[in-house]
């Protein structure tokens, strides 16, 4: 908390004339800066009277608005007097005014009280009254309400470019660009303070005239970064001692996000600060400010310097313990490469350093006065005692030792032990991160939305007003202080009830650690994270919320919006796209502390190095929320429990959401856990009534025969919407060809839609949206209509049909699909759902059969077992509960819990033990990618589109744009798909040779030098 003052200037009538219009006098719906800060200097009695660093908060409101008509005398040009003219003029009334200034507090109320000249807001006769009383402000997150605000903190309201301040020969003015709500705004603001109702405190930069001046950089003519000419308007370079503070500032920031971290010391964060502050020290040498252009013209350097920036750590940090020093210079060395393994590692980098007269000549020449004035800096911003003047030669001959102590204690970059290694990579993470943040001028969220919006009364009010309640489960989920697993029906509140757990979990973890965890929200497939995203953003603020996935940036762009209403409509996608470029990267940067993601995202962090070791440290201290975690097959699911343990190791708490969780998945939860920790089975009462929203049939003849696509007519002659799954791509395009004509003849144009996982993105977003407008949950009336589509259907749309028609599968994903129908229970009876016997046969031209070639045959056939017990009968999912409790209770339940096991197992060993945490992960990265993502491809004939979109940049738009713009051509592939097409290392992407419809998706590939031989999309592809 702070105290500031809060100053209520009052005025009857005011007007801001805007400049920008001459025929009329129309008012700015709020004072520029450079007004109020004009009323302040005349409150003191002058700007020479006025501190320089005058800096304030505002809100203004107006009760009514106005016009009349005035007389405006022109001045007069020689020979001629000039006709008087009358104008509309508009103006505000009952006009509100409240600043909140944080320094000087004694002058300004003195001021205020008996301010030297009359106050006035806007015109000369419009005057105004003031009084102030002294308040306490809070850290963190307020509501924008009718505050001005800098444009980039909010994207609420109008948006306004006025004056900041005018010199006093009024010959130059400060242009700043602001966001103003003239009705209030509700959006929750990322701002330093609030006040007690909330309200969001932002002091704007200072508005006295000579406050550019008033505080330069020190040490300026050392650059960290080079000028940005893409910027508008461009940058110069920026200083090293600028960036570093700008580092330092958000390692601190990260601390108090995360707190104290479990499995290191208390030294963790303190050691980490240091090597924030040192990190690129080494950026002294003439080289490096040549390669940044400082001076012009830039040449290449070719050097380390965070190599050279240890010499920094060990004369400076002399006082430390030489292994707190090591520590530390661990941490900076390795901040951009790998220690060992690779031609880019540091150790590779050392090999010509073997004296400390070679480390001396590699990295020459170096400024005597330029060096020996940073290490003042760094020990005056580390607090540590200043070191003496040294030479270049001494200096080298410190890193030198330090470089090679680093070097012998991580041999071959392995670490000494696992609790070394663990902490390594933390520290490694803190630092990269950190710098990231600081590079990108970001920022990071740090007032929680569940507790800061009070979520449970927000959930309790929104169900009163629609005359409803929270359930017992919910109730029970939001009182739970351990680990939980939820088991509940399908639309009765499981996500509400996994919030109300995190806020619990939320506000113990912020008691205990003073931090503020991060929540993320991990779904399996990415069209279901996008629909939990948007969810969430409307529960919780927009802008609270994130959404890491490799798709992020087409959610951002597909709920972007643009200021622009020009009828340029590409520069219009490319603001768009530039916008949600900007959005995903703040994601990726670790911004919000709730974000939607896949499990796989999390995973990296095992792999740490500087690409993923942040992800790992910004998951300590965090609440997980698994949903459907059933989903995810054998070897996936034991790499998502594996790391689930370390999660909990480093403080996280572990939250599993399922209709359907069989007991078999929630022991081998607990035992991943380990016996240390709780996991709490939340579930509703035994006398709870599930709901019953289906009725069973089973049909032996299959999903593509003449029997069931007459019986799927007959349904669309009813006038049902009818949902048709089938388990292979040929089967649904077979299925779409025979019933979208009815379907269109009956429904109109729009009633039939084919999905599957082969379109270009653009058109994959395009019928999923479709999909939503006519067959969502919240769609009124409910319309009849027709969606073939593939297993892509079972977790990823919010949609209710009136019947489905599926080929049979395993259980989990059968009842995935029965999810779709009847979702809501909108319907008097319950619904349809008619599964068919599947064709069994080998994959490939040998093997095991295999359910329409694409299912294993033996949980498939259980599943099948089960249903034809429960024939002709209505079905809940308690009831789905205990058949798969019968499956995996039985011989492949066995196997599946051994292959589980061993998949954890492996990558417990594999990736957990931290035995060289700072190495090369290159090779497993790209496994990695391999193994979950899979290859993406153009069409031949969209190469030109693709290559324009790519290339074709905008002035001052982020770096990504074009690529996020082209990513709307892209097919999702397997990996095996390569050798399919031929790879444009031009353009860095896979171009195939296809037939391709825009509503069908992909058709046929012909591989080149494979002349008449067509690859046609069945099973797999």
């Amino acid at each position: 908390m702070t105290s500031a003052l809060q100053i209520t200037i009052d005025a009857p009538v005011a007007s801001f004339r805007n400049p920008l219009y001459s025929g009329v006098q129309v008012t700015l719906p709020c004072p520029p800066p450079s007004t109020v800060a004009g009323l302040l200097a005349a409150a003191v009695g002058g700007w020479d009277r006025m501190p320089p660093d005058a800096r304030f908060a505002m809100a203004f409101t107006a009760q009514g608005k106005g016009v009349d008509l005035e007389t405006f005398h022109p001045l007069a040009k020689a020979g001629k007097k000039p006709a008087p003219t009358p104008k509309d003029h508009e103006f505000l009334a009952r006009t509100t005014l409240t600043l909140w200034v944080l320094d000087h507090l004694d002058l300004w109320e003195r001021a205020l009280r008996r301010p030297v000249w009359p106050l006035r807001l806007g015109r000369s006769q419009d005057l105004a009254s003031a009084h102030t009383r002294r308040v306490t402000l809070h850290p963190g997150q307020g509501t924008q309400g009718h505050a001005l605000l800098p444009a980039e903190a909010s994207t609420s309201g109008m948006q306004l470019r006025m004056p900041h301040s005018i010199s006093a020969d009024r010959s130059r003015i400060q242009w700043g660009t602001y966001r103003y709500a003239s009705q209030g705004s509700r959006a929750h603001i990322d701002s330093p303070w609030h006040t007690s109702d909330g309200q969001a405190v932002v002091p704007l930069a200072p508005v006295h005239p000579n406050a550019g001046s008033s505080k330069p950089v020190e040490l300026a003519h050392i650059w960290a970064k080079s000028a940005d000419k893409r910027a508008q308007p461009p940058q110069q370079g920026e200083a090293l001692t600028t960036h570093l503070q700008a580092t330092t500032r958000a390692l601190d920031t990260l601390h108090s996000r995360i707190g104290p971290l479990p499995e290191t010391d208390g030294q963790f964060w303190n050691r980490a600060r240091l090597a924030c502050l040192f990190h690129d020290a080494g950026k002294v040498p003439d080289g490096f400010q040549t390669m940044v252009g400082n001076p012009p013209p830039t040449q290449p350097w070719g050097k380390r310097h965070e190599i050279y920036s240890l010499a920094f750590v060990e004369h400076v940090l002399a006082h430390l313990p030489e292994d707190e020093r090591t520590r530390i210079g661990l941490g900076v060395v390795t901040h951009h490469r790998p220690l060992a393994g690779g031609e880019g590692s540091i150790r590779n980098e050392a090999r010509p350093l073997i004296r400390p007269e070679d480390f001396h000549d590699h990295f020459a020449p170096v400024d005597s006065t330029s060096a020996n004035a940073l290490a003042i800096w760094l020990a005056r911003a580390a607090d540590v005692p200043v070191p003496q003047e040294v030479t270049p030669q001494e200096l080298a001959q410190a890193g030198h030792r330090l470089l090679n102590r680093i070097l012998t204690h991580w041999e071959r970059g392995q670490s000494p032990d696992e609790a070394a290694g663990l902490s390594a990579l933390l520290l490694q993470g803190a630092i990269t991160l950190a710098d990231h943040v600081a590079s990108a001028h970001g920022h990071l969220l740090t007032d929680h939305p569940l507790t800061s919006i009070d979520y449970p009364t927000q959930l309790r009010s929104t169900l009163k007003a629609k005359g409803a309640h929270t359930y017992a489960h919910q109730e029970q989920a939001h009182t739970t202080t351990t680990h939980m697993v939820l088991r509940a029906p399908t639309g009765q509140g499981k996500t509400e009830a996994a919030l109300l757990w995190a806020t619990t979990h939320t506000q113990h973890s912020a008691h205990e650690t003073g931090g503020t965890p991060r929540l993320f929200y991990a779904l399996p497939y990415l069209a279901s994270i996008n629909a939990m995203a948007t969810r969430l953003r409307e529960d919780l603020d927009h802008d609270q919320v994130g959404v890491v996935h490799s798709r992020a940036a087409s959610f951002y762009l597909s709920t972007a919006t643009c200021d622009t209403t020009q009828a340029d409509r590409t520069r219009t996608d490319r603001q768009h796209a530039s916008r949600a470029v900007a959005q995903a990267n703040a994601s990726r940067l670790f911004r919000e502390l709730v974000r939607v993601t896949t499990p796989y995202q999390l995973l990296r962090g095992a792999l740490g190095g500087t690409a993923h070791s942040s992800t790992l440290l910004d998951s300590a201290n965090s609440t997980f929320v698994f949903d459907e975690l059933h989903a995810y097959e054998p070897r996936r699911l034991g790499m998502i429990l594996a790391m689930m343990e370390l999660w909990v190791r480093l403080g996280g708490r572990i939250a599993v959401l399922s209709a359907t969780l069989p007991d078999r998945l929630l022991e081998t939860i607990r035992a991943a856990l380990g016996p240390d920790h709780k996991v709490q089975l939340v579930e509703p009462d035994s006398d709870h009534t599930w709901p019953r929203r289906h009725r069973l049939h089973l049909r032996e003849e299959h999903l593509t025969g003449p029997a069931s696509i007459e019986e799927i007519t007959g349904a669309l002659r009813a006038g049902h919407s009818v949902a048709v799954i089938a388990n292979n791509v040929a089967d649904a395009w077979y299925l779409y060809d025979q019933l979208a004509p009815l379907a269109r003849e009956l429904h109109g144009e729009d009633a039939a839609l084919l999905l599957h996982s082969r379109f270009k993105t653009g058109d994959r977003n395009r019928i999923e949206e479709a999909i939503r407008e006519r067959f969502g949950t919240r769609t009124t009336p409910r319309q009849p209509g027709l969606l073939v589509a593939t297993q892509v259907v079972e977790v990823s749309l919010d949609v209710d049909f009136d019947v489905l028609h599926t080929s049979a599968a395993p259980l989990e994903a059968l009842l995935q699909r029965f999810g779709r129908v009847n979702r809501v229970a909108a319907l008097e009876h319950p619904a349809p759902v008619v599964v068919h016997r599947p064709h069994y046969a080998p994959r490939g031209k040998s093997g095991p059969d295999c359910a329409d070639k694409v299912y294993d045959a033996e949980p498939t056939q259980l599943g099948w077992d089960i249903l034809v017990r429960h024939q002709d009968g209505e079905l809940d999912e308690q009831l789905f509960t205990a058949w798969l409790d019968d499956i995996y209770n039985g011989p492949w339940g066995k196997r599946w819990q051994d292959h589980t096991d061993a998949s954890q197992e492996l990558f417990r060993d594999q990736f957990l033990a931290f035995d060289e945490p700072l190495n090369d992960t290159t090779a497993l990265s790209k496994a990695f990618d391999e193994m979950f993502d899979g290859v993406e491809g153009i069409l031949a004939k969209d190469r030109k589109d693709y290559k324009d979109a790519l290339q074709n940049t905008s002035p001052g738009e982020e770096r990504g744009t074009g690529k996020l713009l082209a990513s709307q051509y892209l097919i999702p592939l397997p990996h095996y798909a390569r050798a399919l097409g031929t790879w444009d290392h031009t353009l860095n992407v896979l171009v195939i040779d296809a037939e391709y419809e825009a509503d069908r998706g992909l058709i046929a590939i012909h591989p080149p030098g494979n002349a008449g031989n067509t690859y046609q999309p069945g099973v797999l592809l």
